[in-house]
């Protein structure tokens, strides 16, 4: 690190955004929230909005993630979330493997196929390991296998490997929006993937036979649970290895987070991890420790990513208040950050609407925090949220300008 460079700490707070809701007075959860230290680090610094991705423009994670840590624009559209999350799972793809993320789900047999009833399953979490043993190699035929790793809760990936495999297909997720409703068929998008639609299509037959009879489903229905019979898959992709902004910008960086995601992203550009068994993609995640592990990082690097996923979970199950609890307990975290006398930028990956449970392109919230120039006396009383983001100094701009704004500030 040179003596010029200043260190920071960028904070992505995923599904931070909200939209009003009526059982908090009209308020997002954020502006709901007591956040003493995101609104004296906002009073003290610069804060605005910003469109992950662009204006008008849904974000996905992982390519509004990846551009906070250094994604070219110009490559967002060729990462896609399969092979994100086999990083994070430890299993990088090989040449000619595909990859999709994937969602242990629950789905019932109907006359026209699988109904989708739950996309989470209720987001299990106990057994996982177990059932997706069940899934660990299955054979689809013609030289082809698929393999199936859990990650976060509900969450795993599937890569398949075998000759004629092409990545462009379509989700068998039915999405937010779409569901409780009939589990889609893969399709092809490109000639060349007929092969690998089919495959999917088997996979998910294959997948339903042999989770529906699991012990542990037989467990999960004497509990009264949801079953976790059924496996969905999106973001289909194969290995490619993007460039990284913030290498070139010549910053060492490094990331502290537990959301598979997140730790795959990291890995796939380059980035170390900072990891604990206690950091994790829940509501149980140590915060605390987050943020302590981020400043000692520092020690080593020049700029550290510091993720929190359990903002964004509340907003997907339609829970306001929890997400606002939530944010008061980050902000509660938020001290020792705002004291160490680093640059501090807080922004998100996404607005996550709690009265819908889905992403929208509504911008996100975002501050840059320097201490080095910090002044507070035009702008007391500052609340950090939405509505005052809109009159903020911070100009509008995109993700990968956001995280050129934060270099700028360390003076990279």
């Amino acid at each position: 690190m040179t003596s010029a460079r200043r260190r920071a700490v960028l904070l992505i707070v995923d599904g931070l955004g909200d939209l009003p809701v009526a059982g908090l007075g009209g308020r997002t959860p954020l502006e709901a929230a007591r956040t003493p230290n995101l609104d004296t680090m906002a009073a003290a610094g610069r804060f605005g909005l910003m469109d992950p991705i662009g204006p008008g423009i849904v974000p996905n994670t992982d390519s509004a993630v990846g551009l906070l840590l250094g994604l070219p624009p110009g490559q967002a559209d060729r990462l896609k979330r399969g092979p994100v999350e086999a990083a994070g799972a430890g299993r990088p793809l090989r040449s000619g493997e595909v990859a999709v993320r994937a969602n242990l789900a629950t789905v019932e047999e109907r006359h026209e196929g699988l109904f989708v009833t739950d996309r989470r399953a209720g987001r299990v979490t106990e057994a996982t390991a177990e059932l997706a043993e069940s899934l660990r190699d299955v054979d689809l035929g013609d030289g082809v296998r698929a393999e199936f790793r859990p990650t976060d809760q509900h969450r795993g990936v599937v890569v398949l490997s075998g000759p004629g495999l092409h990545p462009d297909i379509s989700d068998t997720d039915p999405g937010e929006l779409n569901a409780p409703g009939y589990l889609p068929e893969c399709r092809p998008l490109h000639p060349a993937a007929a092969r690998t639609a089919a495959k999917i299509n088997r996979f998910t037959s294959e997948a339903h036979e042999r989770l529906r009879g699991h012990a542990v489903n037989d467990e999960r229905q004497r509990a009264g649970k949801p079953l976790a019979n059924g496996v969905i898959t999106r973001g289909a992709g194969s290995w490619f290895g993007p460039g990284n902004i913030v290498s070139q910008r010549g910053a060492r960086a490094a990331v502290v987070a537990g959301c598979n995601t997140v730790l795959g992203l990291a890995r796939v550009m380059g980035l170390d991890t900072v990891e604990n068994p206690a950091f994790t993609a829940a509501l149980d995640t140590d915060l605390d420790g987050k943020v302590a592990a981020a400043l000692s990082a520092l020690n080593d690097y020049d700029l550290v990513f510091l993720h929190v996923k359990a903002p964004d979970l509340c907003g997907h199950d339609r829970r306001p208040v929890a997400k606002r609890d939530v944010l008061e307990r980050l902000d509660g975290a938020l001290g020792p950050l705002a004291a160490a006398g680093v640059v501090v930028a807080v922004t998100s990956d996404h607005t996550t609407d709690s009265n819908v449970g889905a992403h929208t392109a509504d911008p996100v919230p975002s501050l840059i925090f320097d201490p080095a120039s910090a002044s507070a006396a035009d702008r007391a009383g500052v609340e950090f949220g939405e509505t005052a983001c809109r009159d903020g100094a911070l100009d509008r701009r995109r993700g990968h300008d956001f995280l050129d704004a934060t270099l700028t500030t360390m003076g990279c």
